[in-house]
């Protein structure tokens, strides 16, 4: 996935997402580690919205993500706010981080940007980028879409965004084989003119808990603790998407 098209109007179709809540929710976890105020590694960053969250709740930030584009437009939207000093942002693939550009005390990974990757094997190779980034001790916080939600929420379905400024379709294939699913996103945005159609493709994987567990295991982390989402509870077999926690040792 090229991501070009879909930083432009990632704000927008993600405008429903709680991302002060979940600032909230990890800064309420990393202060049970003793690390609030940390330095925090945003993996994945997209646009920021999370760091700039975090940022409010005192934390330094050192943002990555593959898309120079997401990478853009999370400078433009920050623009003159951003804090200085302990507020970065920078492109890198999370599953070949350098430490001593991404060093942190913690780290995160949000909404289900590790489903993008290329297989289980993908994820394990993300997963020991970040802890080489930590030091021992240090605290990662990711979710993932659960093959839950890939088979009865998005499986073949279609959703359509009407938008004040983007008309989105969204078409899924199901794919039982990998409990992954195929992604064509048509986004219609507004020009003088009339609309410009731009399409994205691309693929998330849903994995087992299970799954998920070893890979974090064999990169060198200790599973803390797993979460239905946001919530203060276990996941259940309706979990749409997990919340992990874990500490590298």
């Amino acid at each position: 996935m090229s991501y070009s098209a879909f930083a432009a109007y990632y704000d927008i179709l993600t405008a429903n997402v709680n991302y002060a809540g979940y600032a909230r929710r990890v800064d309420h976890l990393l202060s049970g580690f003793g690390l609030q105020g940390c330095t925090v590694l945003d993996a994945a960053c997209g646009t920021a919205s999370l760091s700039a969250k975090l940022s409010e709740l005192g934390y330094g930030i050192i943002g990555a993500d593959i898309s120079r584009e997401m990478i853009s437009a999370a400078c433009d939207k920050l623009g003159s706010e951003r804090p200085k000093g302990r507020f970065k942002l920078s492109v890198g693939d999370i599953r070949r981080l350098s430490p001593s550009e991404f060093s942190a005390d913690a780290a995160v990974c949000s909404l289900d940007a590790l489903n993008h990757l290329g297989g289980i094997r993908e994820v394990e190779a993300a997963f020991r980028s970040i802890a080489g980034c930590l030091g021992r001790g240090g605290v990662f916080i990711f979710d993932m879409n659960t093959p839950y939600k890939h088979r009865a929420v998005l499986g073949d379905n279609t959703f359509v965004y009407d938008l004040p400024d983007v008309y989105a379709v969204w078409q899924n294939s199901f794919r039982e084989s990998d409990c992954s699913v195929g992604i064509t996103l048509d986004l219609f945005g507004k020009t003088e003119s009339g609309y410009q159609r731009h399409t994205e493709r691309f693929r998330e994987k849903a994995y087992p808990k299970s799954a998920v567990l070893g890979a974090l295991r064999r990169a060198g982390f200790r599973s803390e603790a797993v979460f239905d989402e946001l919530k203060s509870c276990a996941p259940g077999p309706r979990t749409e998407r997990i919340l992990y926690v874990a500490r590298r040792i």
